[in-house]
């Protein structure tokens, strides 16, 4: 293996054309960083006049070289650079010259391809812009300028739409005009479809309006949460769409209202008093579900002097207050029943008088019954936001360790491009259908 050949199979350069010598490798200082600097020299006879397009190479004489430097991927973490004397060429016919161009970088530029490549590569992790372009070498606006090279592709009416749409939102930047953004995936592939700045329905209902009917109505299932305006916008823009309840905000709501329970019932003993200590501090257990709890293996548990099980913690805890244990009660029937996706006995809990119940649970029952046929259906069908609800965690990694983002379109570039490293198209198990 020649010289110049083992020089590019290190540096990752794939053009024919340039060659290296024996002595092409130094260690320098430039800017007081220690580097790596290869010489090489690009040349190759011409097809035609770059200006004037003549293909007589008698016409194309070799006018000296010019000497360009090129950044390339660092090599023993080492900044790398690439020295090349390229050719110059001067046409007889129009006078003009010109330069030989390779494939290592684009023309008029100092960064190599392979660099622009492996800081999109890092923009799809979970990095801040500025923490890429040190760990590459080059400056804050060249990230950015790679980034909006690689902008996703966007929705268009002539894009067509899925048969389950997943909807939800997310905080993204405080320019936008609401409070939250839209974020829409698809149900069956978990593929990532759009982004929009606001959530609002006016902004949806104008989105969703350049798609002709026939796109929308191909559309049989909405997921979302328990947020009003998407039932609006379902029921005017798809017409044979079903909205469906995400399971996880059903859980979600009945577990809100029953720790909002907890802590008043807390809150009614005194902070030194043990029964306070001990509903502060096994919270956890009580919003665990009753069935995923250890009644077999006994351990020290200092606060109450004994070696107790899950389960019997629990018990004394219930044993504190009897409004908990009926909140508790209530609670975990309700899990049951999205559990094991009986709507039966969903039907019989969504009956109960609401003057029974403690308080925190009367508005959460009302918001079920309002949404009764879109819980139901969620129980029926294998589809959720689970997908989407993992994307948003990510989101907002993403935005941590970003420390914020100015733009909403470069916080939406960074998603579609983050969001491939953690969700690749596939299709959803199915689930066991049970009839209503």
């Amino acid at each position: 293996m020649s010289i110049s050949h083992y020089t590019k199979e290190i540096l990752d350069i794939l053009d024919l054309n340039l060659t290296f010598e024996e002595d092409c490798f130094q260690k320098e200082a430039i800017n007081g960083v220690i580097c790596f600097v290869f010489y090489g020299q690009l040349s190759y006879r011409p097809q035609a006049c770059f200006h004037c397009g003549e293909e007589d190479t008698a016409c194309l004489m070799k006018w000296g070289f010019k000497e360009v430097t090129i950044q390339l991927n660092d090599v023993s973490e080492y900044k790398t650079l690439l020295k090349m004397k390229k050719q110059r060429f001067r046409c007889k016919t129009c006078g003009k010259t010109s330069i030989a161009e390779t494939s290592v970088a684009d023309r008029h530029c100092s960064i190599a391809r392979r660099v622009k490549l492996a800081i999109a590569e890092k923009l799809a992790q979970p990095l801040s812009m500025s923490m890429v372009a040190r760990l590459k070498h080059v400056s804050p606006t060249t990230v950015l300028r790679v980034l909006h090279s690689f902008q996703p592709k966007q929705l268009t009416p002539n894009t067509s739409l899925p048969e389950v749409l997943c909807f939800d939102e997310f905080q993204s930047v405080k320019r936008v005009s609401g409070a939250m953004s839209f974020i829409m995936m698809n149900g069956k592939t978990r593929q990532l479809l759009e982004i929009v700045a606001n959530r609002q329905l006016p902004h949806l209902e104008a989105f969703f309006a350049r798609y002709p009917r026939e796109e929308r109505a191909k559309v049989h299932y909405v997921v979302s949460d328990f947020y009003s305006p998407y039932a609006s916008l379902v029921k005017a823009l798809f017409p044979n769409a079903q909205l469906v309840i995400d399971r996880f905000h059903m859980s979600q709501h009945i577990g809100r209202a029953f720790q909002q329970q907890r802590k008043q019932v807390m809150n009614t003993f005194n902070r030194r008093q043990k029964e306070y200590k001990h509903l502060k501090k096994y919270w956890k257990l009580l919003q665990k579900k009753a069935w995923a709890l250890d009644y077999k293996k006994r351990y020290w548990r200092p606060s109450f002097r004994d070696h107790l099980t899950e389960q019997e913690i629990v018990d004394r805890l219930l044993s504190y207050h009897s409004t908990l244990r009926q909140g508790y009660k209530i609670y975990q029937s309700f899990l049951s029943a999205f559990h094991k996706q009986d709507i039966e006995r969903l039907d019989q809990l969504l009956k109960t008088d609401l003057s029974q119940l403690p308080d925190p649970f009367q508005p959460v029952v009302k918001t079920f019954r309002k949404y009764r046929q879109e819980i139901r259906l969620a129980l029926t069908v294998p589809y959720s936001n689970g997908p989407l609800e993992g994307l948003n965690n990510h989101i907002k990694v993403l935005k941590r360790v970003a420390y914020g983002f100015h733009s909403f379109e470069n916080f939406r570039q960074r998603i579609f491009l983050y969001r491939g490293k953690y969700f690749q198209p596939g299709p959803l198990p199915i689930q066991t259908k049970k009839s209503s």
